[in-house]
């Protein structure tokens, strides 16, 4: 035995350490294992502290839901901080969804005059700009939900008390009940409103370019008008070539619009040659001088409509829609456009049209924390004589988002 022990004692040796190396690397698996379940079994099944806030029962004791009350409190806290829980001790006016009913920043709800709507922190909604009723309207009558509208015409309109708030829309027909309050329409129908054109103004009037048409030169030579030739460089195909035409013999085509020149004279002050042209199919006159950018002659207005918060474009002799056809729908044309005043004149298309001029938006800036919007301006007619009366410019909250139609033909 002794021999053998001093033959083989490394090996020996050799086997104890890798023994007690297994044992302890089997030790800390299992350690690594109970720790891990441990710490699963502690995500999985969470141990709940129990609450140490006082519960409140919000059916009984003072009113907490708000229908459209404002605070007094001047410290105002930012939509943002309220979404961030940084300024949770901070007073600051509050006001209720029209949609989710939370207590809510008051200037979640848009400045007063501001065309765009705002959004809810807590469903995300759109909540349109805050509106003001003149206290005339309101002198001696009851108002029992503080909505600013007289409890007599919500009975007489049958008007549910769901759809009381001011912001709401019970018709959709894009008209909020505080602006079919003021027109005196009927908020339960969509096809009675105040017109839309009430809500549209001029936002810029420009010209467009022919992009690519240049009058390079005129060849007078001839005595004949008639065989004058006049040489213009164009766009087609997406490449660049020249065209030589006279007045009233054949056409050319620049960007796929066919154009042929209709008259050439010679400006008495500058002394040279303007080139008369007009697109095929039109009755117009497009002064082109040489070297010179040519323009379209018909202004192109961008209107802005502020009861969705959009803007459209249209052109002199062009004609637009507003509305739907559940709503009714309000087809003007555009008769002229005056890029000085920004005025712009359309005219209603019907059996009986209608002359109205309308004019940039006016500026309107908030003035207190409430619900207050001076009154605006409405388009009027050429005769002096106001449209049916609608709410200054504001954006009111719809149940839906299905857009009203806006179209150029």
């Amino acid at each position: 035995m002794k021999k053998f022990l001093q033959a083989h004692y490394e090996k020996i040796i050799l086997a104890a350490l890798l023994i007690i190396f297994t044992a302890l690397l089997y030790y800390q698996l299992m350690f690594i294992q109970r720790a891990q379940n441990k710490y699963v079994d502690a995500k999985v099944n969470p141990v709940q502290k129990p609450s140490d806030y006082e519960s409140i029962d919000f059916s009984v004791g003072p009113k907490y839901k708000m229908e459209t009350i404002f605070s007094d409190w001047n410290t105002v806290a930012s939509v943002e901080d309220v979404a961030n829980k940084t300024q949770m001790m901070a007073p600051y006016p509050m006001a209720e969804c029209v949609f989710c009913h939370a207590l809510i920043p008051a200037n979640a709800y848009p400045a007063i005059g501001e065309t765009k709507n705002g959004k809810c922190p807590a469903c995300g909604k759109a909540l349109a700009p805050r509106v003001k009723v003149e206290e005339n309207e309101l002198a001696g009558k009851a108002d029992q939900n503080g909505n600013g509208i007289p409890d007599e015409w919500e009975k007489e309109q049958n008007i549910s008390a769901e759809y009381t708030h001011p912001d709401s829309d019970e018709d959709n027909d894009g008209f909020s009940l505080i602006q079919e309050f003021k027109a005196k329409t009927d908020p339960t129908d969509a096809a009675s409103h105040p017109k839309y054109i009430t809500q549209v103004y001029v936002d810029a009037i420009s010209q467009q370019r022919f992009t690519g048409l240049e009058l390079v030169s005129v060849d007078m030579t001839k005595e004949d008008k008639k065989n004058w030739q006049a040489t213009f460089n164009v766009v087609r195909n997406n490449r660049k070539r020249s065209e030589f035409v006279r007045i009233d013999v054949g056409t050319f085509k620049n960007n796929n619009v066919d154009f042929s020149v209709v008259d050439i004279e010679v400006d008495d002050k500058t002394q040279t040659p303007v080139v008369y042209i007009q697109r095929v199919g039109k009755v117009e006159r497009i002064a082109c001088r040489p070297k010179q950018p040519v323009y379209d002659p018909a202004p192109r207005v961008r209107f802005l409509n502020v009861l969705l918060g959009r803007k459209f474009i249209s052109s002199v002799g062009a004609e637009f829609s507003l509305g739907t056809d559940k709503t009714g729908k309000e087809v003007y044309k555009v008769v002229s456009a005056d890029p000085v005043t920004k005025d712009v004149v359309v005219e209603s298309v019907g059996d009986n049209p209608e002359t109205i001029k309308i004019g940039l938006a006016p500026k309107e800036t908030a003035t207190d924390a409430g619900r207050t919007l001076p009154p605006g301006t409405p388009p009027t007619t050429t005769n002096g004589r106001t449209l049916p009366p609608g709410t200054p410019p504001t954006t009111p909250t719809r149940r839906d988002d299905s857009p009203f139609l806006q179209r150029q033909r």
